[in-house]
């Protein structure tokens, strides 16, 4: 990837932008940094012309040496003070940069639609945020307060020299331009690299949260090993490569800058001496402009230390606000329909759905109704659309063409907090919080009692083996559920939809890989569940759909059949037929 000059000052000007963007909500913590590093910088300038005024009182032996000495002592005291306050203020501001950039992150993430997470790796985008809160937390609170109190000094340092000799002051001038035209110069070239480097790393971090989530499958694949070395190729070969070349260009600057300083330190002292020597210039003046030297050149090295930080941190923050920046699900449409609950009537007219612009359609010219209370099972081979289809009830995703409507309303029209509060899911495969069991039942309504709960758990059949557990109720079940068996989690799943109480529920065939003991126990708690709701069974097993109210058959994304089990069986050719004996092992 090659940048052009134009790119590269796009991304400064985008960098410049975030960072005061998010600066903006610490106005006042800023505000008395600022104050006080306009105190810090007007003392920590005092102290070289003080300390050369005490050399020069010492060697002449002035009476005013004491005075001089206890001013000093003074001005120490201050600087430290102000210097420690500073690096506490700091510390806090940063701090609260950080953690408040990361919920801010992981607020709107939250708040995308399910196709924007459907299209992007986990891994990457936590990488992404995680980098970019660093970056805005080092570039604020290590590099622009920790060097605004150097840079103010810098005005009161020229200020002083000019004073003490302009000749000198002239030579100082000038090594720091050249130093800082250096950064200028050299600097920029880094950017192509932190953007490639930055893809690396996200990359890397995407295939390690992948290996990490799927640990059952690299075990059982004895693929350790392949892992392992998959993310270590991009990390050696990609990411670090890309970071050494960063090291280079950036040796070869700050080698350069050395050169520079010790120039005009050479320079300095070569002009001094002969001052001293036909006493244009005293011991005192000497020490003291010693001292403004390192005070200007002291920031320019820290800044250029620290710029690779900067120019990192601003492509960071690009990659990362370019996720942030992505439209949020719209929960209150214009003109939203006031509704606090409704019936359950679903009407699909004419609907077309594909994920993306280039891509086909997943589902085509799709049109039923189910009335409040039926019972609709969806049958079909893997792929046709089933789940995409169930998705867009809860409008997951936007229809491509055509309407869907609940009780005659477009969902469009809906507040998708009204909306989603009466549809319930029990998925096929449940992820459960790496929390209590009490948590992942409430998951959802939150304020539910203690007594509510353990009866939806009663009524789901879970409350036999929640039980067992030494701590009951409050069982931690660890990561996705990991410590409870595949029925377990079903029945917590079915106990959480019974809490939440919904007009209209969705099945991805709960029991399609359960044991025949736990099979039983949750068909029992779903035809209860499934009582005067209205029920979406994406079924994967025909025995489950017989007591169906309607049966959609899906082919290629359209419905090619629909009808009860007792007349699609009857059709001697039809879709439905084929795969009900093939599945019966009739054929």
């Amino acid at each position: 990837m090659k940048f052009s000059k134009s790119s590269r000052k796009t991304q400064y000007r985008e960098g410049i932008k975030i960072l005061v963007f998010y600066l903006k909500y610490y106005k006042q913590a800023l505000v008395i940094l600022g104050l006080l590093a306009l105190i810090s910088a007007a003392a920590n300038s005092a102290v070289p012309y003080i300390s050369g005024r005490l050399i020069d009182a010492l060697i002449s032996k002035e009476a005013v040496f004491f005075s001089i000495l206890s001013l000093w002592f003074v001005i120490q005291i201050v600087a430290s003070t102000i210097d420690w306050r500073i690096y506490v203020n700091q510390e806090k501001v940063g701090t609260d940069i950080e953690a408040d950039y990361l919920s801010h992150g992981v607020s709107t993430l939250l708040s995308l639609p399910l196709s924007f997470h459907k299209q992007h790796r986990a891994g990457d985008i936590w990488s992404r945020l995680q980098r970019a809160a660093n970056s805005l937390e080092g570039i604020i609170s290590r590099i622009i307060i920790h060097l605004a109190p150097q840079f103010l000094s810098i005005i009161f340092a020229l200020a002083f020299v000019l004073y003490i000799k302009p000749l000198l002051a002239a030579v100082l001038v000038l090594g720091m331009l050249i130093y800082i035209v250096a950064i200028f110069v050299l600097a920029p070239r880094l950017a192509p690299l932190f953007q490639k480097m930055h893809k690396a790393y996200s990359r890397a971090f995407g295939d390690a949260y992948d290996a990490v989530l799927n640990v059952a499958a690299v075990k059982q694949a004895t693929a350790e090993s392949y892992e392992s070395r998959r993310v270590e190729r991009v990390f050696k070969d990609k990411a670090i490569v890309y970071w050494m070349g960063v090291v280079s260009i950036w040796g070869k600057l700050t080698f350069f800058q050395r050169i520079v300083v010790v120039l005009a330190q050479l320079v300095i002292f070569l002009i001094s001496f002969r001052l001293v020597l036909e006493n244009k210039l005293t011991i005192g003046e000497l020490v003291a402009f010693n001292g403004y030297a390192a005070m200007l050149f002291g920031p320019f090295t820290s800044l250029a230390n620290n710029w690779f930080t900067v120019q990192n941190g601003f492509v960071a923050l690009v990659r990362a606000e370019k996720l942030l920046k992505t439209p949020a699900e719209k929960y209150v449409p214009k003109n939203a329909v006031v509704l606090t609950t409704i019936k359950g009537k679903i009407e699909f007219r004419n609907v077309d759905f594909r994920y993306g612009k280039s891509q086909l359609d997943v589902l085509k010219n799709i049109s039923f109704i189910v009335n409040p209370g039926e019972k609709v099972a969806l049958v079909g081979e893997s792929g046709v659309g089933k789940t995409t289809l169930a998705d867009l009830v809860s409008l997951y995703f936007i229809p491509t063409k055509g309407k869907i409507s609940v009780d005659g309303h477009d969902i469009k029209r809906f507040n998708l907090g009204v909306l989603r509060s009466q549809v319930a899911v029990v998925p096929q495969e449940l992820m459960l919080f790496h929390d209590t069991i009490k948590h992942n039942i409430s998951y959802g309504k939150f304020r539910a009692s203690d007594a509510e709960i353990k009866k939806a758990a009663k009524f789901a059949h879970a409350d036999e083996f929640i039980g067992k557990f030494p701590k009951k109720y409050n069982q931690i079940v660890g990561e996705r559920g990991i410590r409870l068996s595949h029925g377990q989690k079903q029945r917590i799943a079915i106990a959480r939809a019974i809490l939440k109480n919904p007009r209209i529920l969705i099945l991805d065939e709960p029991t399609s890989a359960l044991d025949a003991q736990s099979e039983k126990l949750i068909q029992e708690s779903l035809r209860k569940l499934m009582a005067g709701r209205t029920t979406i069974t994406i079924a994967h097993r025909f025995s489950t759909v017989r007591e169906a109210d309607k049966i959609l058959v899906l082919e290629n994304g359209e419905i090619a059949e629909q009808g009860k089990h007792e007349e699609l069986i009857k059709k001697p050719d039809g879709i439905y037929r084929k795969l009900y004996e093939l599945q019966m092992g009739l054929k």
